[in-house]
């Protein structure tokens, strides 16, 4: 099992200092990832915690001059409320200063009013993620990159540099439309929230559809190590002592999980950097496979 690590660039602990500390901390620690949260503009009718939030990208772009081997992802970019050929350019941009750590976990998002303010098409969400995903594949590994959809179109181009490695693309969400996006268009599927058993009924799902030789499925999971998280679903989420969370990560490896992305539960920077070590030193060793 790989453990990644969910970046709080939100809330409470989303300042500069924190945010470097948590990834040289994970680093160290060999934690093999570490994901952003997306947001941009939201309502005041939806606070809480996205209030507070570091922009995705650039963040990542911050931590890759702070960082030095530790992969970097956006877990989850809202793509569809973005231009793609500039994302694609920000990531290329990414990968290449980082030394070609960049993964990327896209999806549709869910803030209606979010997607209004930023002049994006919220009821089309799922077929603008669709092409974008296609038009930034072409200009990340075509030579002579051509696309024409019916909200991108560009032919005769020039971009580089070209990412390499490649940047795998995840597909996050956990829709019917979703899922036949990540069987279709990912290089994997990245999950949110999601019991053992769900998990295991999304991944016959995807396979049902058919998926690439290669596919990873990550699952991001609210986190507390030696003690309870308040009002929670104890199937969907690691909490408890040592033991229990051994125990249920075992049962998401056997479901087909192959990395899990821990987002742990915690408005306090201490707290946090204390169970990040508790998990790194009492946790990872006991599970099945490690990488990094």
């Amino acid at each position: 099992m790989i453990i990644g690590l969910n970046l709080p660039n939100y809330g409470s602990l989303g300042y500069r200092d924190a945010i470097v500390a948590i990834a040289q901390t994970a680093e160290a620690l060999g934690y093999a990832s570490l994901w952003t949260n997306d947001h941009v503009l939201i309502p005041t009718s939806r606070p809480e915690p996205f209030g507070n939030v570091l922009e995705s990208l650039t963040t990542l772009s911050y931590l890759a001059a702070s960082t030095s081997r530790i992969q970097l992802g956006t877990g989850i970019l809202v793509l569809p409320q973005r231009d793609p050929v500039l994302v694609a350019k920000q990531a290329a941009t990414i990968s290449h200063l980082s030394g070609g750590r960049l993964a990327m976990a896209v999806g549709v998002g869910y803030i209606k009013e979010e997607y209004c303010y930023l002049r994006a098409d919220f009821s089309n969400r799922g077929h603008l993620a669709d092409e974008y995903i296609s038009a930034m594949r072409e200009l990340f590994e075509s030579d002579t990159p051509e696309f024409h959809g019916p909200h991108i179109n560009y032919s005769d181009v020039l971009f580089s540099p070209r990412p390499s490695p490649r940047i795998p693309i995840l597909v996050g969400g956990d829709s019917p439309a979703a899922l036949k996006r990540a069987a279709t268009l990912g290089d994997g599927w990245y999950g949110l929230w999601q019991s053992p058993d769900q998990v295991r009924t999304a991944i016959a799902r995807i396979n049902a559809i058919g998926r690439k030789s290669q596919f990873e499925v990550s699952l991001r999971v609210l986190t507390r190590v030696g003690g309870p998280i308040p009002d929670s679903d104890s199937e969907t989420t690691l909490q408890g002592d040592v033991d229990a969370i051994v125990q249920k990560i075992q049962r998401y490896s056997d479901a087909g999980v192959d990395r899990i992305v821990i987002e742990l539960v915690s408005s306090e920077l201490d707290d946090f950097l204390r169970q990040l070590n508790r998990f790194a030193y009492e946790i990872t060793p006991r599970i099945t496979r490690t990488s990094d």
